[in-house]
């Protein structure tokens, strides 16, 4: 008898497993709460992603101009961000020259190890590799991680000038020839390229005056050290709130909140295609692995979400605009196609 029951209690535990077995593998989905620490120690070693040995050392960003303009502004706002949450400084290092070619230059040249990350603009990526030889071109030398911010140019000209608006300014230079001089961040660059444009398309003559940067210029004018000067708007709005400078006018498609009296070129009907912007964003060395540009773009990603920088950012003018690694590459190419074929109308390529 107890021989009978023992296999009778035998033959019940085997059909019991074997419904326990039938249901976890028809419902896997529904029970994965339940069993996800048998599936995952029943899965293979192999099948795991490998764990990203990054970082673990400090990181530099290379801002291509000196220290106190946009491009350093945006990239300290989110700097302070990635240190905390990378577990490694994110140290910021100005190299400024050749308007912002020097720093790209010395970026591209890095190891593309993650280590050596540059501040990106649209100066020195797309328009200085083809109206100087810079040594790079961004096709061949980078790779773009993220995009952070997307800033309108401006041309102002301090408050005692006798020209009050973009009409004055294009008057004085046709009965003045030569005369005007406009500041910039450097031959080469956007602000540069658009003045350029703007002054090709009327038939103006200026004379172009490059500075290591936006900081520089705009002390220049606040001093009247020069008449009038082509920035980001970024650089311009504390002093056009205070009543320093007026800003004749935007390279933008709509006018901005911070500067709501202040018109467009395009309104101004000067053209539909008197739009220029500086797009800042973090690019690595060609060589870097995409899944080092991945967690980078992630990061930055999460930053550019994160309520104290996006209140940085509001406090300094700057203008948020972010956009992801595939995103940011097409920018970059679609302006380096853009800005090659504008140089080649103004005679500026090399």
């Amino acid at each position: 008898m107890k021989k009978t029951l023992s296999l009778v209690l035998a033959l019940c535990l085997v059909l019991a497993l074997a419904a326990c077995g039938g249901a976890k593998t028809s419902s896997a989905a529904p029970a994965a709460s339940s069993t996800a620490p048998a599936a995952s120690s029943a899965a293979p070693a192999s099948s795991e992603a490998p764990k990203l040995d990054y970082p673990k050392k400090n990181i530099t960003i290379t801002v291509p101009y000196a220290a106190g303009g946009s491009s350093d502004m945006t990239t300290r706002s989110v700097a302070d961000y990635l240190s905390s949450k990378m577990g490694v400084n994110v140290v910021v290092q100005n190299t400024a020259g050749a308007g912002g070619a020097v720093g790209s230059a010395a970026v591209a040249t890095a190891k593309g190890d993650g280590y050596s990350l540059l501040m990106g603009s649209i100066g020195p990526l797309t328009i200085a590799p083809y109206s100087s030889d810079t040594g790079y071109t961004y096709d061949k030398a980078f790779k773009a991680v993220s995009q952070l911010t997307d800033i309108p140019i401006g041309i102002a000209v301090n408050k005692s000038s006798n020209i009050k608006t973009m009409a004055d300014f294009v008057d004085y230079c046709k009965a003045n020839p030569g005369k005007m001089q406009v500041g910039n961040v450097g031959a080469g660059n956007i602000q540069h390229v658009a003045v350029s444009y703007f002054c090709n398309k009327l038939g103006l003559d200026v004379v172009h005056v490059p500075y290591e940067g936006a900081n520089p210029a705009v002390a220049a004018l606040l001093g009247n050290n020069i008449p009038s000067i082509c920035v980001g708007v970024t650089e311009l709005t504390s002093n056009y709130l205070s009543g320093d400078f007026i800003v004749l006018g935007i390279f933008a498609n709509e006018r901005l909140d911070t500067m709501p009296d202040v018109p467009t070129m395009k309104e101004l009907g000067y053209g539909d295609d008197m739009v220029f912007g500086i797009n800042y964003g973090i690019v690595a060395p060609i060589s870097t692995d995409d899944a080092i540009i991945d967690y980078l773009d992630d990061q930055i990603a999460a930053a550019m979400q994160d309520e104290t920088v996006l209140k940085t950012m509001e406090s300094l003018f700057l203008i948020p605009s972010y956009a992801d690694t595939a995103a940011y590459d097409a920018r970059i190419r679609s302006d380096c196609e853009k800005n090659e074929q504008v140089l080649t109308d103004l005679g500026l390529h090399r």
